[in-house]
Formats: structure tokens, C-alpha cells, sequence
């Protein structure tokens, strides 16, 4: 009975069975997890069911189900059952019936029933599997099985296509299409599952009343931030022990020292063995376990399973890969024809479906341990101690500003007073934002506010002042000496006082007629770069919005801040807000509910704000930049389509003005394989109805012969089958017609992909490569394109069109040894880092926070003896300006940005820029386009000819007269060759 009893624990007593129940008395408090209620609990009293360790319910939960189990009405509401049948409880066997409790032990039989479900209807399965499919459809199991079926149906698929069995091909193709829309809607369930549980923890939680100190942590700013690290610091606690984190969650349950349970001494021998693993050890234990030679139940532990999930990916694209590569073999030796059989693959095509299942169940079980994450957050021995670090920082920050602290005091009192929440399990909890924001308000009297004024009166003074404003900013107009390509004006920029130290930025804004809809972009002279969209009331409010947005963002940074933009009547009106203090209505446009609250905040800071005018008839490149930017913030705004359009220009500004722009960076697990549709618009006039869709390169794509093709969109659909592909590769500037060559569509992995491809020699991995199919027909027209000239990226050279995402990716240190983890300097470690795991921006600048640098370099493979040098590479490389550190900050969901959001929390980051250096190129000629590229002479000699070919009498006394010149003894020209003349050959 004690066999699987987990480590640590010692049974002293064993109570009598209740059916499939039965409780044990340990000799110590163990702490656990109810499979009944899903709460932690800590007890020495445990119930097992059916003699699984690994389902154990609380004493509540075996008192419920005992009593149900023993009630007659309970008994009679199941059916009729034999005398010596043994009834089981609701909640772990009852209602479900035994036959679900199998099939959550075994995967492998609930994946084979689900596929004669999805193959042959429901008709071939008997009541009791029906009824078992029913009760498990909302549990992991499912989820982890449909993906098992899957991949073996997909498997099936691949064999019988290289059997050349297209009518089984077909079958098994449109069978794992069905059993992964299945599995689509049962990670839907999963996920609504998951967010009612979250929901019912957050709700039933409780925490001490420390209104106090969360109203002080809001208006305390960084005064408060440094007392509270003060305060972690002085017990032992890591920044951010307060807040569940976004990654590394058993390592945060464990530094809250809370529970002994985390601790690393209270883990099994073989999950600490397996957390002491280096990377290479770690991947060698996964794919054993992905191949099922040495399963490894282990790896599901908590300790374990972020570590797991981070690196299944990876083995199983790797199984995926020795698939494909059997596949290949298969048919290269002749297949079935040649009398070979499959044996091989077929045995592959099971472990990729193992390890894709293994990777799924990965998945599920770190979710499982976030929501722990969360439970436990939400204990109240973790609130006492949230509340506890709080209320000390807060008592620190009031001994430094005391009257600080007094009008938190009061504030917070005379809330308490009137509020009905101050009895709530979390007092107060949800009008923290709203006492911060009264505080602030009587902290600051002198904000705008908009002053009731009599209308008549104030209107004419607003029109009187906003008419001067615009004459002022009018003022003469510099044209003839002013510098086109300079940032701004000269006017504008004498404006700025040179003592003062100001960022200089222009803003400007993208509207469409008759939509609120606008776009607006500032950049800096630094070659920061924002971009977003608002609503508007007209092209004027959309200006006043889009300079009071720039104004807060760069000013929450710099000390003072100095725009430019090029309308003169929001301009006019902001200077107005600026120099009084207030929002007076209507300044001769229309002005909507989200301007004038940004003018309110705009000017509680106008002491550091200063707006002017860039009246140049041509816009200056700053200008220029930021237009641009707009426009294309305003059409990435449509879709996810749009968004892919636009990313090569958004590249190319990036790279042109500096770094990159803030968009939202994207992190290694959210990148696609890049493959994007074309605009309407991009297609061109004459070819209105032809498909057209791009993609970028990577190496996988080149080395496997592949790429991937964009998603249908609605109304469209991809069909497996051949066709024709011909690639036009540039190497000059003359056209360039490439061979027609037979490809495949396929559907491999949830993704279509274009398969069978021969890439032209010399490609790139980053590469965009331009598709267009005309609806119906059967050939695809695919070019690269040059660049304008030719660019080296961190020493690579590109003479094509590149996406700088997937060239930071793909040309990470390292890409060129053939080995899982390479032989590399701790400075190329920390670059490889930054490239393959750094948040990327559009121009491929990657950005990581510091203190995670070490943690990620371990992760791709750094052995751990070498960590300790990480900070002088670091150092190296910022000396040698290969990297930056930066002054950042992260988001809700651990992502970092720079420039820092406003309100967020600062951090340390390292940024890895892309040296992108132009190439210069000699002057070209009709016969020589690059200077190595010379012509040269061609002597004489001997070709061989094709089988039943002879040399022609003028070529055998050429070879005579040859050879009499050569004053080589004569002989006959052999009957298989004929002669070459020496000629002049040009490349």
C-alpha cells in the first residue's frame, strides 16, 4: 500500500478503507494539495485514493465523499449495481465511472480513443469510453492526448505520403486536422477553467488592513521604491518577493522562506539531482525522455517543470527534425519501391508524438504552478508579510517627509470613515488608486484645472491670446539658409535656450478625413523613437493630444523637454495652457475628454515644458521621420496583417534615424516564422486579384529546403499538393530569371509551409523573399530584392532586403559550430545571449534585464563553473561599445522597455544594437559591375565529349596547329574529346 508514497514521508498508522478511500496517519505535518478542493493544505492526517499517492485528499474532502458514499439515495441515484460492487465517490470515480480513472492514467489509450472519434464518429466507441471522454473533457489529459493523436496522425500522413499512398495521406491529413481544432477548443476550455480558479483565489483570500502604506507606496514614487528595497533587504529578501513574478516561480515560493515545503532540502533526491544539472546533462535527460528510452516522472515536479518546459521545445524540434530527416532518407533510397520499409521512421513519428505531448503536458504543468504561485501569494501568511514590508516602508518614508505621512494619515482615516469595503477580506483593497489620486490633487494646488470663468469673457480673451501665440510662432521663416536634412529648424532650435539641458523632439500626427482615428510619432535628436494611435476630434485636437503625449512620456525621463511640431493653432493653445495654468474651453477647435485631461497633467509640469512652431514650408528630416512613423503606427493599427507589412519600413527608419522605435518589443516565445500577407495597395494597379505574401529566412528554412506561408485569410485556403515555384535572385542590378522548380504546400505542425524548395546559393538567413501566385494557378513567382547599397550587419554583408529581427536571431555567436552548445569566450556568451533570448525591437536591437543575464546564459548551455565571469564580459563589452546599459523599465507581465513607461518600476538593462555599417561599391561597367569580377584568357584545352559525339576536322587541326606551337611532340586528338580554342571570357 505504501508503494509510491513520496520522499520524506513516514506512515505510522493506516486507518480502515472506505471503498477506494483510505487514511494515513503520518509521522510528521507534510504539506499537500487536494485533488478534490485544489487548496494547499499542511496536515498529518492524509486520505489516498485507490491507492494513488499522487491523488490525495484533505480530511474535509474524505469526510464529504464518505458520507456521500454511504447514503442509500446516493447509491440508488447511480443505477443498479451487483451486491458485491463497490460504489466510488462522486468527485474521484462515482459519477465519472472507473473507466475515466484508466484513461487518465493511460494517455496512450484515451489518444486512441479520441483519434477513432475523430476518424470514425462516435458510432465505434462504446458507452462507457463515450461517457469517459465526457468527464475528462475538461481535464489536462485531454488536451495532452488530442496532441499526442495528432502528431501520429500527422506521422501516418508523412509515411503514407512517402509510400506514395495519397488516398491514406489525405485520410490521416484531414484526421489530424480535426484532432487539433479539437485540441484547439480544449485548450479554450483549460483556459476559462483556469481563469474561474484564479478568479475563486483571489476571491477567497484575506489580508490585514494596510491602506496606510499601499496609498504611500502609489504617491511615494522612489523615495518609497528605495525604502522598501531597504526594508527586503535588512530580512533577506529578494526585490520582488512582495509580487508574484512572471518566470521563476519555485525559486520565488522558495525565497519567501514561508513554508518548508520550498525549501531545497525537502525535495527528492532526483528533482534536486536534476535542478543541479547543467544544460547539456539537463537536454541529454529530456530527449531520453522524449524518446521514451528512460521516462523521467520527475521532470513534471514543480522544482523542475519551468526548467522542462523552457527546454522541450527545443528537444522536440530536434526529434522533429531526425523525422523529417527519415522521411528524406526513405525516399531517397527508393522507399517501397526499392522494397525498403519504414520501419525507421515509423518508430520516429512515435517519439515526435511523445515528445510533442511531453512538451504539452510541460505547458499545463507550469500553468498549474503559476496558479500555485498565486495561491500561495494570496495566503494569509504572505499578505501578513506583503503588509508588514509595506507598512515599514511607509514608516520610513514618513520619518524622512513627515508631512508626507500626516496627509497619507488623514487622507486614509477620513476614507475609512465612509467607505462600506473597510470590512471587506481585503480592506480597501480597490480604493487605493482613488485616495493616491486625491492626495495628489491637494499635494499639488497649483494644477489646471478649468476655471469657471464667465464663457463670453473668457472666449475672447482665449482668442485674443491664441492670435498672438500664432503670430509669434509664425514670425519670419528661415528657408534659404536653413539645411533641409538638419533635425529642425534653426528657428526652432535658437529657441532653446543652450544653458538649459532639453530634449529635442518633434511630434508629429496621421489623419484620415472624416474618421477619429489618428496616428502620431515623436523622435528625438538622440534618435529615440515613439509611436501610437487616439481618437480625435479633429486634425488640431489630434495635434494638442499627440504634443501633450510626447511632452509626459519624454519628460517622465529628462529634466526638461523642448517639441517641436508643425501646427501652428495646437501649438498656439498649448503655450497658452502652458503659460496659465489652466484649460480654457474652446480655443476655436474642438477639444475631446482625453486631451484636456492630458493638458491637465501637461500642465502640472509646464515649468519643464516648452512647445514651438517649425513653420518651414518643407518639413526637416526630423519632421519627416515622425510623419512617416505616424502614418505607418496609424496603418499597423488595422490588424495583424498590417503589422507584418509595415515591419520592413519600420526597420529601415529604425535603422536610419538610430535606435529603435517603441513598439512593443517581442519576446523569443511570441515570434511567428515571419510570413506575412501583402496589402491590396502593394500589389499593384495591374494585378488587383493576385495573391502576394512575404517571408523572411531563417536558417532552418534554408538548410531544410522549406519556408512558411502566412494563415489563410477569410475566404481563402491553402491546398496540399505541387506546384511550381520560380525564384528570381538578384545578383546585379540586371534582371535575374530563375529555374522552374516543383514544390510542395504541406501542413506540418499546425503551419503551411512551402516544401522541396532549392534556395539559390549565397541566401542569408534574414533574407525577404517576395511570393505572388495568381488565384487558381499553378506557379509561384518569388524574388528577392537589393538594397539601395549594400549593408554589413555586425561584419555580415547583405546585398538583399533583410528582416534585422531574424538576422540578430540567426547570426547570434555560435551559429557557425555544429554543436549543441558551443565553445565560446564569456564575452561571445553574453552577446549569443542577448541575441537568441533579448527582447527584440523592430530594428533588432535586443534588450534583457541585467540581474536575469546570468540565469538565461546558464539556460542556452554556459557551464556553471564560468557564471562567475558574466560581469567582467559585461564590462568588456560595454567599455568596447558592443552592448549598452540603460536605465529601463518592466511592465505588468515582466516585459522590459525602453525608454522606461511612465509609473514603472526601473531596472538595469543591457541592450545589444546592431552595428549596420554601409558598403561601398565601385562604379559599374555594361561588362564589369564589381571590381574582382574582371574578365580573364581561357587557354586551350581538352573537353570531354557526351557518348557517341566526335571533334570536327577544324577542331582536330586546331589541335595540331596547338601543338606544334607548343613544340609538343604531335599526336591525334583523342576520338572521346574535342579542342578548345584560348578565348577571353568575361564575368
Amino acid at each position: 500500500m505504501n508503494a509510491g508514497l513520496p520522499f520524506g514521508w513516514r506512515v505510522t498508522t493506516a486507518l480502515p478503507a472506505r471503498g477506494r478511500l483510505q487514511q494515513f496517519r503520518l509521522q510528521d505535518r507534510v504539506a499537500f494539495r487536494c485533488t478534490r478542493c485544489d487548496r494547499e493544505k499542511t496536515s498529518r492526517l492524509v486520505c489516498v485514493v485507490a491507492g494513488n499517492w499522487s491523488s490525495l485528499l484533505c480530511n474535509g474532502c474524505y469526510g464529504l465523499l464518505s458520507k456521500e458514499q454511504a447514503s442509500p439515495a446516493a447509491l440508488a441515484g447511480r443505477g443498479p449495481a451487483s451486491a458485491g460492487s463497490t460504489q466510488e465517490p462522486a468527485s474521484v470515480g462515482g459519477a465519472r465511472g472507473s473507466r475515466a480513472d484508466q484513461l487518465r492514467k493511460n494517455i496512450v489509450e484515451l489518444a486512441k480513443l479520441l483519434r477513432i472519434r475523430a476518424e470514425e464518429g462516435e458510432r465505434r466507441l462504446a458507452k462507457a469510453d463515450l461517457k469517459a471522454l465526457t468527464a475528462l473533457a475538461d481535464e489536462n489529459e485531454t488536451a495532452v492526448a488530442l496532441r499526442y493523436a495528432e502528431l501520429l496522425a500527422e506521422g501516418d500522413a508523412l509515411v503514407a505520403q512517402v509510400e506514395f499512398d495519397h488516398r491514406s495521406h489525405h485520410r490521416f491529413a484531414r484526421v489530424a486536422g480535426i484532432l487539433a481544432a479539437e485540441r484547439g477548443v480544449a485548450l479554450q476550455r483549460l483556459h476559462k477553467r483556469y481563469e474561474t480558479r484564479l478568479a475563486a483565489v483571489r476571491a477567497a483570500s484575506k489580508a490585514p488592513d494596510h491602506l496606510d502604506a499601499m496609498v504611500m507606496q502609489h504617491v511615494g514614487g522612489e523615495a518609497f521604491r528605495q525604502a522598501l528595497a531597504a526594508v527586503l533587504r535588512r530580512r533577506g529578501l529578494q526585490l520582488g518577493a512582495l509580487d508574484v513574478p512572471t518566470s521563476g516561480y519555485w525559486a520565488w515560493l522558495a525565497d519567501s522562506r514561508l513554508d518548508p515545503a520550498y525549501a531545497e532540502g525537502a525535495l527528492p533526491p532526483p528533482v534536486r539531482e536534476l535542478r543541479r544539472m547543467d544544460a547539456h546533462a539537463f537536454l541529454r535527460v529530456l530527449h531520453a525522455d522524449g524518446y521514451g528510452t528512460r521516462p523521467n516522472g520527475f521532470l513534471g515536479h514543480p522544482a523542475v517543470v519551468e526548467r522542462w518546459h523552457a527546454h522541450s521545445g527545443q528537444v522536440y524540434s530536434h526529434i522533429r527534425a531526425a523525422r523529417d530527416q527519415s522521411a528524406a532518407e526513405f525516399e531517397t533510397s527508393g522507399g517501397v519501391r526499392a522494397g525498403v520499409r519504414p520501419d525507421r521512421l515509423r518508430a520516429d513519428v512515435q517519439a515526435v508524438a511523445r515528445a510533442g505531448a511531453r512538451r504539452a503536458t510541460s505547458g499545463l504543468r507550469l500553468k498549474e504552478l503559476r496558479l500555485r504561485a498565486v495561491r500561495f501569494h494570496r495566503t494569509l501568511p504572505m499578505q501578513r508579510l506583503r503588509a508588514a514590508c509595506l507598512t515599514e516602508a511607509a514608516a520610513r518614508l514618513t520619518r524622512a517627509d513627515p508631512k508626507l505621512g500626516a496627509l497619507v494619515a488623514s487622507a486614509c482615516a477620513d476614507h475609512r470613515a465612509r467607505c462600506a469595503k473597510v470590512n471587506d477580506p481585503h480592506p480597501c483593497a480597490t480604493c487605493v488608486q482613488e485616495v493616491a489620486e486625491r492626495l495628489r490633487q491637494h499635494r499639488t494646488p497649483q494644477r489646471a484645472e478649468t476655471v469657471p470663468t464667465p464663457k463670453v469673457t473668457l472666449e475672447a480673451k482665449v482668442d485674443k491670446a491664441i492670435a498672438e501665440l500664432i503670430q509669434q510662432v509664425a514670425g519670419p521663416v528661415l528657408t534659404a539658409a536653413d539645411n533641409p536634412t538638419a533635425f529642425v529648424c534653426s528657428a526652432a532650435r535658437e529657441r532653446l535656450a543652450p544653458e538649459t539641458p532639453a530634449e529635442l523632439a518633434v511630434v508629429e500626427t496621421h489623419t484620415v478625413p472624416a474618421t477619429p482615428r489618428f496616428g502620431y510619432a515623436w523622435v528625438t535628436e538622440a534618435g529615440e523613437m515613439h509611436t501610437g494611435v487616439g481618437a480625435a476630434a479633429n486634425p488640431q485636437d489630434a495635434s494638442v493630444q499627440a504634443v501633450c503625449r510626447a511632452a509626459l512620456e519624454i519628460g517622465e525621463n529628462q529634466p526638461r523637454v523642448h517639441l517641436v511640431a508643425r501646427d501652428p493653432e495646437a501649438v498656439a493653445y498649448v503655450q497658452l495652457v502652458l503659460r496659465t495654468g489652466t484649460v480654457p474651453p474652446d480655443p476655436g477647435f474642438s477639444l475631446s475628454d482625453d486631451t484636456v485631461e492630458l493638458l491637465v497633467d501637461v500642465a502640472s509640469f509646464r515649468q519643464r515644458i516648452s512647445v514651438h512652431a517649425d513653420l518651414c514650408p518643407r518639413p526637416h528630416r526630423g519632421a519627416e521621420t515622425a510623419g512617416h512613423l505616424a502614418a505607418l503606427a496609424l496603418s499597423a493599427d488595422g490588424g495583424r496583417g498590417a503589422k507584418g507589412r509595415v515591419r520592413v519600413d519600420l526597420d529601415m527608419i529604425a535603422r536610419n534615424v538610430g535606435r529603435g522605435v517603441g513598439y512593443k518589443p517581442t519576446s523569443p516565445d511570441e515570434e511567428s516564422d515571419h510570413a506575412w500577407w501583402l496589402p491590396a495597395q502593394e500589389t499593384g494597379p495591374s494585378r488587383p486579384h493576385e495573391l502576394a505574401w512575404r517571408t523572411a529566412l531563417y536558417r532552418m528554412h534554408i538548410a531544410g529546403g522549406w519556408c512558411a506561408l502566412p494563415e489563410p485569410r477569410t475566404g481563402e485556403s491553402w491546398q496540399e499538393g505541387r506546384l511550381r515555384l520560380r525564384i528570381d535572385h538578384e545578383e546585379t542590378r540586371r534582371p535575374s530569371v530563375g529555374q522552374v522548380q516543383e514544390v510542395t504546400v504541406r501542413r506540418r505542425g499546425g503551419q503551411w509551409e512551402l516544401g522541396d524548395i532549392r534556395w539559390p546559393r549565397g541566401l542569408a538567413p534574414g533574407v525577404i523573399v517576395t511570393f505572388r501566385r495568381r488565384p487558381g494557378g499553378s506557379m509561384i513567382k518569388a524574388r528577392t530584392g537589393l538594397l539601395p547599397q549594400p549593408e554589413q550587419v555586425d561584419g555580415v554583408e547583405f546585398l538583399h532586403r533583410y528582416d534585422a529581427q531574424v538576422v540578430t536571431r540567426e547570426s547570434a555567436p555560435g551559429f557557425d559550430q555544429d554543436r549543441e552548445v558551443p565553445d565560446l569566450s564569456d564575452a561571445s556568451w553574453v552577446l549569443r545571449t542577448l541575441r537568441k533570448l533579448g527582447y527584440l525591437s523592430v530594428d533588432g536591437t535586443a534588450t534583457l534585464v541585467e540581474e536575469a543575464l546570468v540565469r538565461n546564459c546558464l539556460a542556452l548551455g554556459l557551464p556553471r563553473h564560468r557564471a562567475s565571469r558574466i560581469g567582467s564580459a559585461v564590462d568588456q563589452l560595454l567599455r568596447s561599445g558592443r552592448i549598452q546599459r540603460v536605465q529601463g523599465s518592466l511592465d505588468s507581465s515582466g516585459r522590459p522597455w525602453y525608454p522606461p513607461q511612465p509609473d514603472r518600476h526601473r531596472v538595469s538593462l543591457l541592450r545589444y544594437v546592431p552595428r549596420v555599417e554601409a558598403v561601398e561599391t565601385h562604379p559599374t561597367t555594361p561588362t564589369e559591375w564589381h571590381p574582382h569580377r574582371r574578365g580573364f584568357t581561357v587557354p586551350g584545352h581538352l573537353r570531354r565529349l557526351p557518348p557517341g559525339a566526335k571533334a570536327s576536322e577544324e577542331r582536330i587541326e586546331a589541335f595540331k596547329e596547338a601543338a606544334r606551337s607548343f613544340q609538343i611532340v604531335e599526336r591525334e586528338l583523342p576520338d572521346t574529346h574535342t579542342y578548345v580554342r584560348p578565348h577571353e571570357k568575361k564575368r
